[in-house]
């Protein structure tokens, strides 16, 4: 929500609280009290939820309440009309009623709500506010569907948003978000438009359909597809086309009463004809700066050939026998429109937004499972980044399987359409639907036997399991090894189907590099010797000089690494809490042992190597030593990209990795960019009131500027180095492969693919310039840096 007030009456209490309250209560615990402020809020946020067919009847009653209250609670009940026509969307039209049927009563309450309508949507343009801007347009043109506001005043503003793709080198992103923005108002207000203001509704339509012409010519950015340059036609819809087809269809026929848009103005139209109207003050819309975000809502089609290509008269939506209601594209679209919203405004409460959703269903009388659970998905497959946090819309999708018996089948069908396709499927995708599918199973006793028989058929034999795996081989395994960390292996080994079993990764547990003992791993110079030796000493806390000297004198420096890594990473193989106690009590050792870079890698390799069963822990190890500062970026980059273990350039977790290092320097740039700021005022201040006497004074403030500066270019130069060493790396480590291999691998598919994920992410971050100089410098192929480059920059055209 957009206003997160901590008052008993805000909205955030109402919506969250006595929903998610289980209604459960100790026999000495008292009934809670509702205060008349949570009273108000409660019905405010309410009403429109249950009964429509006799909405008209409580916003009338709910008037006659508000009105006797007005003179006490004015302003709590301005802020929480605001905060629901925000957060609750759907009900835009419900809320700019009970604004018009209040103001017939107190005309000052009407121009107080359309003097703050003017102001926060101004506000929330300003600080590029997507969600916050689309709820004040819906809520502006709902107070014109009940003539609070004229329609001039409404068409005026939907024009000035139109406009922005006139801008002098507009973003794609940008005017395409805008132009829907445009159309979603039309859905709601398109009618009473049409009919007040014909000639500039006339003209609007007209843009609109040269923007959508115009917009045919657009290529379009494969990076944001969940396919790539591989989706079909049909696959993906996207958010302005789905809203255009509907306003156009709408236009032509003159027939603007859409179903399941709730239009309670209508019952009250001979009362508001009289209601005092004011217009809405002209607004500014401010240009695009860096981090600006344009949220859309990319439809991923997953259900029905019939249903892909959204021309059909009628699409069959599954209900939970099988069959289907039927469900026309437009009002599809409608219904898509409303969960998206209601899904991005329940976000903090995975539970209550299933229940507002589970309301829409019964509200409509349509099934919408399928619509629910393919929006969901389509949310969570969001590229570059989803909104809100995977675990959030898991969360969603298992409530949807306790409250809608055709879920489950639905998810099936779902998930088996996505795996056919994983050689098309985002590499980045691929690893969200892993991180999905192991949470979602894990409630369900790792019941994985609905998958069993359609993945075996693009699985080869597992005896045969080979150096490159195919994607489907690549996905079964990640999600077994996921399934594995959320449980145990032996488990897993009893609930598997046998035709998946045989994929399951090997146990967990650390490989010591003297674990195939032999008769000279008991003689005084094994590696077995000299480790528990080693160990002896640590146990007997000898002083760390002597231990350390015994090492330099003992230990042959190309044994020190895997020796002492292997050592302390067995002995702290109980738990990751022992693992860390290990860590820091004996940082100075590992310290010792990685005392350069070239020997920061070693212990990298080393740790990879005891952790080759158990991919999980290596990652947590990688973290724990970075904690530690036993490593660093510039070490994880190298070992990453050195010929023996390139090979973990393919895996997600490597990725994720990554970007947690690119995360922190970020962060360091910018909380340095505002400190050098921060300084540069109070050094200005300093020299205005200084006199003569103040010399010293003012070389002590050029002495902290000249700091502050010197720290932001140390991080900058972090940052830049951070990315040149990963390119460069990354880019001959491609290269090298492609000397070595004639045909495409999976391999090469998954680093490349993870490799754009992370240009995608941090595109505003980049310099592909200054990256492309650097990579070509380091003499890699020109395929590979077409491969890396191209659609980055096309990217970065589009949004950056």
């Amino acid at each position: 929500l957009a206003s997160k007030r901590a008052t008993a009456g805000s909205v955030e209490a109402a919506l969250l609280l006595p929903m998610s309250w289980s209604g459960k209560r100790r026999r000495d615990e008292e009934a809670p009290v509702e205060t008349i402020e949570q009273r108000l809020v409660n019905l405010i946020v309410r009403v429109g939820d249950k009964q429509l067919d006799s909405l008209a009847s409580h916003l009338s009653s709910l008037v006659g309440m508000l009105a006797n209250e007005m003179s006490v609670h004015e302003q709590l009940v301005l802020e929480t009309i605001f905060d629901s026509a925000r957060a609750l969307q759907p009900k835009a039209s419900v809320y700019g009623t009970l604004v018009a049927l209040l103001s017939l009563q107190q005309p000052s309450f009407g121009v107080e709500v359309v003097r703050k309508l003017s102001s926060s949507l101004q506000d929330a343009l300003d600080d590029h506010a997507p969600l916050s801007i689309r709820g004040l347009c819906r809520f502006a043109i709902e107070l014109m569907n009940a003539h609070l506001v004229p329609a001039d005043s409404a068409i005026s503003l939907l024009e000035t948003l139109l406009a922005t793709k006139g801008e002098e080198g507009v973003l794609p992103a940008r005017s395409e978000w805008f132009a829907t923005l445009v159309l979603d108002a039309l859905i709601l207000g398109g009618g009473e438009l049409s009919a007040r203001e014909p000639k500039r509704m006339s003209g609007l339509i007209s843009d609109l359909h040269d923007f959508a012409v115009e917009r045919k010519s657009w290529k379009r950015c494969s990076l944001l597809l969940p396919y790539g340059d591989q989706t079909h036609p049909g696959e993906v819809v996207e958010h302005f086309d789905a809203v255009w087809q509907l306003v156009r269809h709408c236009a032509e026929k003159g027939a603007w009463n859409l179903p399941f848009v709730l239009a309670p103005w209508r019952h009250f139209a001979d009362e508001l004809s009289s209601v005092q109207s004011t217009s809405v003050e002209m607004i500014t819309v401010p240009l695009h700066t860096t981090g600006c975000t344009y949220p859309t809502l990319r439809r991923l089609r997953l259900f029905a050939d019939d249903a892909a290509s959204d021309t059909a008269a009628d699409v069959a939506m599954p209900d939970a026998h099988g069959g289907g209601s039927p469900l026309s594209v437009f009002e599809r679209v409608i219904v898509e429109e409303q969960t998206w919203t209601l899904v991005n405004s329940f976000s903090d409460s995975h539970k209550d937004g299933a229940k507002a959703l589970s309301w829409q269903q019964e509200a409509i009388g349509v099934d919408c499972c399928a619509t629910y659970v393919e929006v969901v998905l389509s949310m969570m497959m969001t590229l570059p980044t989803a909104r809100s946090k995977l675990i959030y819309y898991g969360c969603l999708l298992l409530d949807f399987s306790k409250l809608f018996p055709s879920v489950p089948l639905l998810l099936e069908k779902a998930v088996n359409k996505l795996y056919v396709n994983l050689e098309r499927l985002d590499v980045e995708l691929g690893g969200r639907l892993i991180e999905w599918l192991s949470l979602h199973v894990s409630h369900f006793n790792f019941n994985l036997s609905p998958f069993a028989a359609p993945w075996a058929q693009r699985l080869s034999s597992a005896a045969a399991q080979r150096d490159d795996p195919t994607s489907h081989e690549r996905f079964v395994v990640g999600l077994l090894d996921k399934c594995v960390t959320l449980s145990y292996h032996e488990k897993l080994q009893k609930e598997l189907p046998a035709p998946l079993l045989a994929w399951l990764p090997p146990k967990p547990v650390g490989v010591l590099a003297w674990a195939a003992l032999s008769a000279s791993d008991t003689e005084p110079g094994a590696l077995s010797t000299k480790s528990a030796a080693l160990l002896a000493r640590l146990r007997a806390k000898a002083e760390p000089h002597d231990v350390l000297n015994w090492l330099d004198k003992a230990i042959e420096p190309a044994q020190l690494p895997t020796l002492v890594v292997h050592s302390l990473l067995d002995a702290g193989s109980k738990s990751v809490s022992h693992l860390e106690k290990l860590l820091d009590k004996f940082n100075w050792l590992l310290n010792h042992v990685g005392k350069d870079a070239d020997a920061r890698g070693l212990v990298l390799s080393a740790a990879a190597h005891y952790y080759a069963r158990n991919k999980q822990m290596l990652w947590i190890t990688v973290r724990k030593l970075l904690a530690h500062e036993l490593v660093d970026s510039s070490a994880i980059v190298s070992w990453l990209c050195s010929a023996g273990n390139r090979e973990l350039l393919s895996s997600g977790s490597a990725w994720v990795v990554l970007s947690e290092l690119l995360e922190e320097a970020v962060a360091g740039q910018r909380a340095a960019s505002k400190a050098a700021a921060l300084e540069e005022e109070r050094h200005a201040a300093a020299y205005e009131r200084a006199d003569e006497d103040d010399a010293e004074r003012l070389r002590l403030a050029d002495e902290r500027l000249n700091a502050k500066r010197d720290h932001l270019e140390d991080v900058r130069r972090h940052k830049k180095g951070l990315l040149a060493n990963l390119f460069v790396g990354l880019s001959g480590a491609l290269t090298e492969h492609a000397r070595e291999r004639d045909e495409p691998s999976e391999w090469r598919r998954a680093t490349l693919g993870h490799a754009r994920g992370f240009g995608r992410r941090f595109i505003s971050e980049l310099s592909l310039d200054a990256l492309e100089i650097v990579v070509d410098g380091a003499e890699a192929s020109e395929d590979v840096q077409a491969a890396l480059f191209a659609e980055l920059r096309l990217l970065h055209s589009w949004q950056v």
